[in-house]
């Protein structure tokens, strides 16, 4: 068996890379692998903790099947042996952060962007940089693109490597099928069944509130569109590049090309778009309870309760949202611009990294490189063993084995999106992709123009108690004002509640030292410009945002 897993994960290699649209070697034999911490060989390999979150159960045995696969490739091709340690997703964060503190054996982890500021504050995470002119290190680059592999860095620490996936924010609604149908909404805005890949055309807000009043006046039952004041819709009507943590943003709205730090919740932008969801509110268009409602979309979709909710789209989303709505879906993209916004936080949402507990930095560098280079290692991590969780079928995509799907498997991770490259592994095909997914999405991601400041990112180490103030007031104003429940007429004085609380909160401190550290950056790197690819697409598209 041993032998037949390790012939499978040799010619995996191969395969995968086709399957991806890529030639991708994998590393070659050799007797030893000699780092500054040690010397290991196929009979003495590295022992190297992978840490991750599971956001799906799987068997422990199947786990352990696919873990001991993995190694009879890891060992001899890069004598690393690897451990599985999937993490809560619910409790990851603090789990890591007491796991580096106690000094527990851990190497390789998941490091979301909010995390990273303490992580490098205790010096729970290791550098990176000094490992990016190594084979290893520019087998990333080539993969990812230079500016996406240096855009996980803080105060000049490269904590981590974003996922490859889709980025650009681009979002609108999606609505039920048979209301669409019946109100002439399908005809009229060319909506189709998983028609979801963006292709320019985009439509102003306004559009939504003239579906809005046909969908109450014919449906008086229905609530036109379902928010939840836990869940902030606030990068489907206007995107600022956020530095981070919103406290203290560039006002990309209105001004493509601005680098001066502002708050957000004094811009015309914001005021706009939180008057107009209060004035849906007082339209009757938005569930009366959304601010403390806990229902969710797909409760309220498939009871029949909801004609919309927002969210951000991309190629293959529908299929995803059918699913979980028990009802065909239509989605239409709506926006201030034909363009999307791309930011650090867009990219560097969550990244792989290397804990300080690391025995051998250089080993764990390694195993995160296969990550994002080697099909082989993805596919196993992410799909487990071929014949076993998953066959390849005839277009070059991957599902479950006969006899398993989404409810009864025994061993797929489907976090691709979150660490690691899902571009060099097969596509997951649920009835909706084909061997060409990936190029979608990575097309979808040309949309966007780049902020200026596209690859910084602030370090708020000296500001935790700043930070936990402003979080604390905008958790208190923010899900009456995004959801339109203090109506037009309470606009203007929680929006005034709320930035005397931020500022109490120290936001100024913030954005007086976000500014200093935005300057002391373009002045060492300048600006970011927009690749002249993502330019000519925007620009292909000369009918601007529809208004009807």
């Amino acid at each position: 068996m041993k032998k037949r897993a390790l012939a499978l994960m040799m010619t995996l290699a191969m395969t995968s890379a086709m399957a991806a649209g890529s030639a991708i070697s994998v590393a070659a034999d050799s007797d030893t692998t000699v780092t500054e911490n040690g010397e290991y060989s196929a009979d003495s390999p590295y022992h190297l903790v992978f840490a991750y979150p599971e956001f799906y159960p799987q068997t422990d045995d199947a786990r352990a099947t696919v873990q001991d696969a993995l190694n009879e490739y890891m060992v001899p091709t890069y004598h690393i042996e690897v451990e599985f340690l999937p993490l809560s997703a619910a409790s990851y964060q603090q789990d890591l952060q007491l796991m580096i503190s106690g000094g527990d054996a851990l190497d390789v982890i998941p490091v979301y962007y909010t995390q990273a500021a303490s992580l490098i504050g205790m010096n729970g995470i290791v550098d990176m940089n000094p490992y990016m002119e190594t084979p290893e290190g520019q087998a990333i680059i080539e993969q990812l693109g230079e500016a996406n592999a240096y855009v996980g860095q803080m105060g000049g620490v490269l904590f981590g490597f974003p996922a490859a996936k889709e980025s650009v924010e681009l979002g609108g609604l999606c609505m039920r099928a048979d209301i669409c149908d019946e109100l002439g909404f399908t005809e009229k805005y060319g909506l189709e069944k998983n028609g979801d890949e963006y292709t320019g055309k985009v439509y102003d807000w306004s559009v939504a509130t003239e579906m809005f009043a046909a969908v109450k006046e014919a449906h008086p039952e229905m609530t036109p569109l379902y928010l939840q004041g836990s869940a902030s819709p606030a990068r489907r009507f206007c995107f600022f590049d956020e530095l981070a943590d919103q406290f203290g943003v560039l006002d990309w709205e209105a001004d493509h090309d601005s680098l001066t730090v502002v708050n957000e919740f004094e811009t015309d932008t914001y005021k706009e778009f939180v008057t107009r969801l209060a004035e849906w509110y007082d339209a009757g268009y938005i569930y009366k309870d959304a601010a403390t409602d806990t229902q969710g979309t797909a409760a309220m979709m498939k009871a029949g309760n909801t004609f919309s909710y927002t969210s951000a789209i991309k190629p293959g989303f529908l299929v995803e949202a059918q699913a979980s709505n028990g009802c065909e879906c239509y989605a239409m993209y709506f926006g201030k611009d034909i363009e999307g916004g791309y930011s650090t936080t867009n990219v560097s949402f969550f990244d792989t990294g290397i804990a300080t507990n690391t025995l051998d930095p250089e080993m764990s560098f390694k195993f995160i490189s296969a990550l994002y280079t080697d099909p082989a290692v993805m596919n196993l991590w992410q799909n487990g063993i071929e014949g076993v969780h998953y066959q390849v079928l005839d277009d070059g995509t991957a599902y479950f084995v006969d006899g398993e799907d989404a409810s009864n498997f025994t061993y797929h991770q489907n976090t691709g999106w979150m660490m690691g490259n899902q571009f060099i592994s097969y596509v997951w095909n649920d009835g909706s992709k084909d061997a060409d997914y990936w190029n979608l999405l990575q097309t979808h991601n040309t949309w966007a123009q780049y902020s200026p400041a596209y690859g910084f990112m602030w370090d708020s180490r000296n500001f935790t108690t700043q930070l936990a103030a402003c979080n604390s007031a905008l958790s208190q104003f923010r899900p009456a004002l995004e959801t339109g429940s203090v109506g037009v007429a309470g606009v203007e004085s929680t929006l005034q509640s709320l930035n005397d609380a931020l500022y109490a909160g120290g936001l100024q401190d913030i954005m007086t030292e976000k500014q200093a550290q935005l300057d002391a950056w373009i002045a060492e790197n300048g600006a970011t410009e927009t690749p002249a690819e993502n330019l000519e697409k925007i620009a292909s598209v000369t009918t601007g945002v529809l208004t009807e």
